[in-house]
């Protein structure tokens, strides 16, 4: 069998695997466990791959190749589980759609996510992953894990992606409010996959719904991390908006992303709407653990905050809104939150810089010039 035999092979079987999901979920022969069983091996093989990837990429720890091949094979599995998980998805929904069952919300909302993430992906792959491979295709042969300097890639990891020390080094208003923004928007999106977990998959695999449970600990403790990162990036995108006002007409400017901050900023405020419309709505003292939710629901009037068309109404708004951001993400300068960091790390590398430049040099001594 031939490489380009095998690799249609492999591409071709977990295609056929998805077909066939897609069709057992719409003829009623899978349950929506399905998906979400498929999901969580996902995401727990995509961890992993993160995990082995970091071993590689920050340390000289094990073997070079088998980490390679572990990371590359974890993450593989873990994207090929991801679209069956997808299309196990699509098959049940489309069946509850077709007999009835289904809310007209989540009939628009169910589209509307999964175009949103297949967008981001495609995105981001295009702009992280494709851009860079003629790059790679040229000078990764000169790219040896031993002679990398693993601690010059910590220590920019921490500093610089994590910290963001660079940016605190030039302006702390501007490091505050980034900081705000990315740190806010990375914490409730790794909350918001949790509370998916919880919230939905557990009860479908028989564990107890303590989602609905009025005042379970466990709910009360997701409604305050929600409430927590989302005022953080209200926060950011408030002083964004305010330095904006500040710099208009400066040099400055040009460190500004106005469309992004008053995008972030209608799709946060709108999900505190929501959230307290839903406390004003059914009010438990417990509530007022989610205190900006709590706070929206006490300046509401009693007949805007108890109209349920008005709640549902306001619902789609922010979950759509919430969509078209996803998606958003890797149009604008968002994507720069992604692409810097990873510019940050491979610059930390200077023995691996210089042995570009060495080839480059000799390329062109050679007569054979080197892009």
């Amino acid at each position: 069998m031939t490489l380009s035999a095998g690799r249609k092979i492999s591409f071709v079987v977990p295609i056929g695997l998805a077909g066939l999901l897609f069709a057992m979920g719409l003829s009623g022969g899978l349950t929506v466990a399905w998906g979400y069983g498929l999901f969580l091996v996902a995401t727990i093989l995509i961890l992993a791959g993160v995990g082995v990837f970091s071993v590689f990429l920050l340390s000289h720890r094990f073997d070079t190749d088998t980490l390679r091949g572990s990371f590359t094979w974890l993450f593989r599995l873990g994207a090929w589980c991801y679209v069956l998980a997808v299309s196990a998805f699509a098959g049940v929904f489309l069946r509850e759609t077709l007999e009835g069952r289904m809310e007209l919300k989540w009939i628009l909302f169910g589209p509307a996510i999964l175009a949103a993430i297949i967008v981001l992906d495609w995105g981001l792959y295009r702009l992280l992953v494709q851009k860079n491979l003629p790059t790679w295709q040229r000078y990764g042969h000169l790219i040896s894990r031993a002679e990398t300097d693993p601690k010059a890639m910590q220590r920019t990891l921490r500093d610089d992606v994590v910290l963001h020390r660079t940016l605190f080094s030039l302006s702390r208003f501007r490091w505050l409010k980034h900081t705000l923004i990315f740190w806010g928007f990375a914490a409730m999106f790794a909350v918001e996959l949790l509370a998916v977990f919880v919230r939905e998959a557990m009860p479908v695999f028989g564990l107890a719904d303590v989602w609905r449970v009025p005042g379970h600990p466990v709910r009360l403790a997701f409604d305050v991390a929600f409430d927590a990162t989302g005022l953080m990036m209200l926060t950011g995108c408030l002083l964004a908006l305010g330095w904006r006002a500040v710099v208009n007409g400066t040099p400055e400017q040009k460190y500004t992303d106005t469309p992004t901050a008053v995008f972030l900023l209608f799709v946060v405020a709108s999900g505190f709407i929501v959230e307290g419309m839903r406390i004003a709505a059914t009010p438990e003292p417990a509530q007022a653990l989610s205190f900006v939710g709590y706070a929206f629901a006490a300046v509401m009037p009693d007949s805007f905050s108890r109209s349920a068309v008005a709640h549902e109404a306001l619902w789609l708004v922010h979950a759509l809104g919430s969509c078209v951001f996803i998606a958003y993400v890797p149009v604008k300068r968002l994507i720069h939150s992604c692409a810097t960091p990873m510019g940050r790390l491979m610059n930390s590398q200077t023995g691996l810089l210089a042995a570009k430049k060495r080839a480059s040099l000799e390329g062109l001594l050679a007569g054979k010039r080197v892009y």
